[in-house]
């Protein structure tokens, strides 16, 4: 009897990420799938464990005081950018598709959101993403001090993405696809990205202070993860953290 998963399913404010191939049960098929199932009895600590690890998929997540994963990656609009540590420094630059520099900044906060066209909860959380970016980036003394970036996980990359930014309209740059060389020890994928920040269900944010390391990550959407976010950003920009 083979197991059928489904490649999204929606729990609260998240969408999983299932590469498994879907198949859909009628009501018929799932009431014989039932009756001819032979359910094996299982220990209650492993009841326990799959029950945690499936209502607290957050616990998956890089955790505060973990490093940021350095990577260099193509924007929509055909830019590069490459975020890494140097001399324990967050440094970003920012590149032209012919390779020439265009700027380089020292941010004290990143913000990382990790998305995909077909995610409802992404989609929800945009404009308030888009609100809390235009909020630090209207203060001039903010600068260059707060960088947003989205990581587009559609597969087939701009094609699919660039229409749906043209909708949405947002102003921080959102990063897709691959680049087919990139330094050392830099991530140059969207879903090596995904991987390497342990992203299992979306839509997932990230903070990265100066230092590099992961100060906040949440998985799915709430309006009070918003709140939570713009406290932290501040705390960052005082030096707080």
């Amino acid at each position: 009897m083979k197991f059928l998963k489904s490649t999204l399913f929606f729990r609260s404010s998240r969408t999983k990420i299932d590469l498994a191939s879907s198949k859909r049960l009628t009501f018929g098929e799932k009431e014989n799938y039932n009756n001819n199932m032979r359910m094996p009895i299982i220990p209650i600590k492993i009841l326990v464990l799959l029950f945690f690890l499936t209502f607290n998929s957050d616990a998956a997540l890089l955790k505060p005081g973990e490093n940021m994963r350095p990577f260099s990656l193509p924007a929509v609009d055909g830019q590069i950018f490459r975020v890494r540590m140097d001399k324990g420094q967050l440094k970003v630059e920012r590149i032209e598709a012919s390779g020439n520099l265009l700027s380089v900044s020292t941010p004290e906060v990143i913000l990382l959101d990790f998305w995909a066209t077909w995610c409802l909860p992404c989609r929800a959380a945009m404009p308030h993403l888009e609100k809390l970016y235009q909020q630090f980036l209207a203060r001039e003394e903010n600068k260059g001090r707060v960088e947003f970036f989205g990581v587009a996980l559609d597969k087939p990359g701009v094609p699919i993405i660039k229409p749906f930014l043209q909708k949405i309209k947002l102003s921080y740059p959102q990063l897709c696809g691959s680049l087919e060389s990139s330094l050392s020890g830099l991530i140059c994928s969207a879903q090596e990205m995904a991987s390497e920040y342990r992203v299992q269900e979306i839509p997932v944010v990230y903070l990265i202070n100066r230092q590099g390391k992961i100060v906040y990550g949440h998985v799915g959407f709430k309006e009070e993860y918003i709140k939570e976010m713009e406290k932290i950003i501040f705390s960052l920009l005082k030096g707080n953290q």
